[in-house]
């Protein structure tokens, strides 16, 4: 045998009761430098056949305890490659078909003549040999099938998973499958150019939350800094990270790290270590990390361009929401708006074509009492398109707005004497609480007044016959100062609950809402809500038990406002 393959060629072992059987064979294999160990008894067999390091074995059939098809039988379950030779002094029929059924490679009568001894070993030699490259041929493809596999997981993964974090988690775990490793991290890039630890096994709670990692520091910052993959086999030998030697985090002193790359960018670093069987990383394992990088990357630019469309997804549907719905409102608008413009517009022509008709026959207190009318109808009319074109005004920002600071007293009067007559009709309590020292307010008195305007008109409006009509103000602490916090309340149906954010809405009206009310162009309180907004106030509804409605504004003073300014 050659020197080269001698070198390369397995164990061989002998098993036979009769020592000088064995000095003979083994002195023949020992002069064609092959490699020998030998068992005469059960005990010395089961020590060889469990350390393994035998490739050929030559096995007496005729042993005491487990006989040769019994060992036979016993090597071929646990080690397939190996190849065994039964020694035996009958050559019987039925005893060769029962060997060769039990797999062996050959079988050898004694005394075994030394060129037939050899024959059978480079006939063993070349057979293991070949099972052992079929077997390594093996495990490399199904270690490929399983790192597509894998790699297909990590695709899928994707499109299954709606939060970041939980797709993290699972690549993570597939990872520490196909490399077999105790401890794997994917860390990524912060804005701030550091790496913190978004996933990991293996790790305690304390070091996955604590660890932040800058460029160019320990392994992690050094493949985040060169963008080039480190594989470390011996801890103890690399001078750069002598400090990682010792504990249990690289018990192997062997571990791994890839980058994640996109395109021109580094998102972050995996890092295994720790192999289950003890082994070393190697190149194949770098190769396979490498691969699951990419499509981790790829992973994660896919699902932040999927959660980006399904976000613009929702929003495209609320927004369409808010077409339909501003649509509708807009459709009841001009509805409505026909209706009010017509009304008094009939109103007033009616009251004209009368006063021609019957001029001559009218008395001039009946005239006098039709120009009136036509007056207050006009005047109906002439409030109902200026709320409006207040109102688009101010939303369009084509508004002059004249800040000063005010109290409220004035507005609030002003806003009052404007129902006076409907109060009276409709015999309404009214009950004012003002007290005297209120802090003054800043903004335009002028849209304050109409604000308020529009707030009693719905509250007188939508009042029962006789009810209650009340105004409170108070003094209130918010987030960035004092406050008033305005009160104004009516009795009647409260609004439904799920109505409470919509009413100030363009075009939404009340009378919608309780079709036993009249309704408006649905302006009022949505000029309310546009004026507060700018004075940087809120308005709302207050929570209550009785049957009412109670509008709660909270404005800022004027020292509160000047705060707001500073702040911005």
């Amino acid at each position: 045998m050659a020197g080269s393959e001698a070198n390369s060629a397995p164990k061989i072992l002998l098993i036979s009761e009769d020592p000088a059987e064995l000095d003979v064979l083994q002195g023949w294999l020992h002069a064609r430098d092959y490699q020998v160990d030998c068992a005469q008894t059960s005990a010395q067999v089961k020590k060889q056949l469990t350390v393994g390091e035998a490739g050929i074995v030559f096995c007496s059939l005729t042993m005491t305890g487990p006989d040769g098809l019994e060992i036979l039988r016993q090597i071929k379950q646990t080690t397939p490659a190996v190849q065994v030779v039964m020694l035996s002094e009958q050559e019987d029929f039925h005893i060769v078909r029962q060997v060769m059924r039990e797999n062996a490679l050959d079988f050898l009568l004694r005394p075994v003549a030394e060129e037939r001894l050899l024959v059978a070993a480079e006939r063993g030699v070349s057979a293991y040999l070949s099972e052992m490259r079929r077997e390594q041929v093996y495990e490399e493809a199904q270690r490929r099938m399983s790192d597509l596999v894998l790699l297909r997981q990590i695709g899928e993964t994707t499109n299954r998973e709606n939060v970041l974090q939980e797709l993290l988690e699972r690549i993570i775990d597939s990872i520490t499958v196909s490399v077999g490793v105790e401890s794997a991290s994917l860390m990524l890039s912060e804005g701030d150019g550091t790496l913190k630890i978004a996933a990991a096994r293996g790790l305690s709670e304390e070091v996955i939350n604590s660890v932040h990692i800058s460029s160019g520091q320990g392994v992690s910052g050094y493949v985040l800094k060169t963008g080039e993959p480190l594989l470390i086999r011996d801890l103890e030998i690399e001078s750069h990270f002598h400090g990682l030697v010792g504990g249990e985090r690289y018990k192997t002193k062997s571990l791994l790290t890839v980058p994640i790359l996109l395109r021109d960018r580094i998102l972050g670093v995996i890092n295994v270590s720790n192999k289950l069987t003890g082994q070393l990383f190697g190149i194949e394992d770098q190769n396979l990390l490498v691969t699951i990088a990419h499509q981790v990357a790829l992973a994660i630019e896919n699902f932040t361009l999927v959660n980006s469309l399904r976000q613009q997804a929702d929003t495209l549907e609320r927004i369409n929401k808010d077409l339909v719905k501003f649509n509708r409102a807009r459709t009841r608008m001009v509805s409505n708006l026909s209706h009010e413009l017509k009304t008094p517009l009939t109103s007033m022509m009616g009251f004209v074509d009368l006063a021609l008709t019957f001029f001559h026959r009218l008395s001039e207190s009946e005239l006098k009492d039709y120009l009136h009318q036509v007056r207050e109808e006009g005047g109906n009319l002439e409030r109902l398109i200026s709320g409006m074109l207040r109102l688009f005004s101010i939303e369009s920002d084509r508004e002059r707005w004249q800040w000063k600071a005010f109290a409220l007293d004035l507005p609030l009067h002003s806003a009052l004497e404007t129902q006076t007559r409907e109060i009276a009709q409709r015999h309404l309590q009214v009950e004012i609480t003002v007290p005297d020292d209120l802090p003054e307010l800043y903004g335009d008195v002028e849209k304050f007044s109409m604000a308020l305007q529009a707030l009693l008109d719905n509250a007188v409006k939508f009042n029962r016959e006789g009810g209650r009509l009340t105004v409170q103000a108070t003094v209130e602490r918010c987030q960035q100062g004092p406050c008033i916090c305005l009160r104004i309340a009516n009795d009647g149906a409260s609004i439904p609950a799920d109505a409470r954010e919509t009413i100030f809405d363009q075009y939404t009206q009340l009378g919608d809402l309780n079709t036993d009310k009249p309704c408006g162009v649905g302006v009022g309180l949505a000029l309310v809500k546009a004026v507060v907004d700018r004075m940087r106030g809120r308005v709302g509804l207050d929570e209550h038990d009785e049957d009412r409605t109670i509008f709660k504004l909270l404005l800022p003073t004027v020292e509160t406002y000047h705060v707001f300014d500073a702040g911005e």
